[in-house]
């Protein structure tokens, strides 16, 4: 069975980060009657909170000691005093006047920051610990007040907002509108001014002691730089420790050229990149490198079977039974498989080295194929017929046996196109034509 994108995502990419559990999220049986969740709704206004701190004190003081409804009252009295601290903030910063406003009333909870949306997390969820994106810090999520990025998933302190640097995943992707598909394009620390590529701090440098380590250096090419220094393998830069975490993933470049799927050490912000163009299909094989088909055995069967699909789909689309259905949407869950021929995802890339991405389009392929020439009677009436060898065998533009004319998109065998190479359909129209011009011009010898 196919695996999904985010399976794929595993192996592509390797990143320090945990998935929160919902454990101690679920409210207890003898508070459901409280009704206490509405002041959790990022909608709450600074009225609401108040109220609802009171009451959750209340509350608190009524349970009994290690009790789980205490437990999970104190962290969502927490929250809440938190919520309506930031509340309290938001009044007065200017990024955020406009949570005033009566028709965006959520300023705290939602904010636009360098392309990100930040979304304010709930912090009685009890997971892993997180890691700030910017100050590289632990987020402690029971007592701080975080926020999350709902396109790239940058993660964030409340009080590293209005310090961030980096532009969202998102953004960046969207205006580049394709990935580096130079290998490592390094241009060298002088070229950066011994600074990091994203935050700017300078660099340490550390030079080798004494004249043999000199002369090691100049034959063996041993490194000058410390390890607070890392450089990316996608961007060719380097960075500062705080913003690549020595994280690990696949680069399109060295896929594209080398079909190498081997992690490479990449910064933070590359990590989040790849991670939203995954499942893009933003790469165009047939114009990068069409040598790799003739290579890669995998590629080239996924490529004939792309084509033979993007046929089939043709079929459906006019069928009505298909459609009612609903066959295409049923069986295809990557539609641009079928939609094109040459775009390919990094997810799809890794899906053909493994073997999953064939198996899934023959599956397709053999769901199409039974129903245009078994199951619907529309689309079996809809084939062609040999017009070189008139052979009674009914042939379909997706068929192995057949050949399409590019002038006429009359479908031939292939065999009988060989030996004439040259389409009967083709041979009448321009007879047609000629005929055509002859009369016009005997009709105009005659008005003279």
């Amino acid at each position: 069975m196919a695996s999904s994108p985010s399976s794929v995502a595993s192996c592509c990419i390797s990143r320090v980060s945990g998935d929160d559990s919902s454990e101690d999220n679920v409210l207890p049986e003898t508070l459901q009657n409280q009704q206490i969740y509405l002041a959790l709704n990022k909608e709450a206004t600074e009225e609401e909170l108040e109220t609802a701190v009171a009451k959750c004190k209340e509350l608190v003081l009524e349970c009994d000691n290690l009790s789980p409804e205490r437990k999970w009252l104190v962290r969502h009295l927490i929250e809440l005093r938190l919520r309506l601290q930031e509340w309290r903030e938001a009044k007065d910063d200017p990024q955020v006047g406009c949570c005033r406003h009566p028709r965006n009333r959520s300023g705290i909870s939602k904010r636009t920051i360098k392309g990100h949306h930040f979304v304010l997390q709930s912090i009685i969820k009890r997971g892993i610990s997180k890691d700030c994106d910017h100050c590289t810090g632990t987020i402690w999520n029971f007592v701080q007040a975080w926020y999350l990025c709902d396109d790239c998933g940058f993660n964030s302190h409340h009080k590293c907002l209005s310090s961030i640097i980096r532009e969202c995943a998102h953004v960046t992707a969207t205006e580049q509108g394709q990935y580096e598909f130079k290998i490592c394009p390094e241009i060298g620390l002088s070229a950066q001014k011994y600074k990091c590529a994203e935050c700017k701090t300078s660099l340490p440098i550390a030079l080798p002691k004494g004249i043999l380590c000199f002369a090691r250096y100049l034959f063996t090419g041993n490194t000058w730089i410390e390890s607070q220094t890392r450089r990316c393998d996608y961007t060719g830069l380097y960075y500062c420790s705080g913003c690549h975490w020595g994280g690990e993933a696949v680069t399109p470049a060295r896929i594209i050229h080398n079909w190498d799927f081997e992690q490479k050490p990449v910064c933070q912000a590359t990590l989040q990149l790849i991670k939203v163009t995954l499942t893009r299909p933003i790469i165009n094989l047939e114009k990068l490198n069409p040598k790799l088909f003739a290579i890669v055995h995998e590629l080239d069967l996924v490529r004939r079977t792309r084509i033979e699909l993007n046929l089939m789909r043709k079929y459906l689309l006019v069928c009505r039974e298909a459609q009612k259905d609903h066959l295409l949407w049923k069986s295809v869950d990557t539609p641009h498989l079928i939609e094109t021929t040459d775009l390919y995802s990094l997810v799809d890339l890794y899906e053909a080295s493994n073997g999953e991405l064939p198996s899934k389009l023959l599956n397709w392929a053999s769901i199409f194929i039974k129903h245009i020439k078994e199951t619907c009677e529309v689309c079996r009436g809809r084939g062609h017929i040999c017009e070189i060898c008139f052979n009674d065998e009914v042939l379909y533009p997706f068929d192995t046996s057949a050949v399409v004319c590019e002038q006429c998109n009359a479908v031939l065998h292939k065999i009988c196109f060989s030996r004439t190479n040259e389409c009967p359909k083709c041979v009448r129209i321009k007879k047609r034509l000629e005929k055509q011009t002859l009369y016009l011009y005997d009709d105009d010898d005659d008005c003279d």
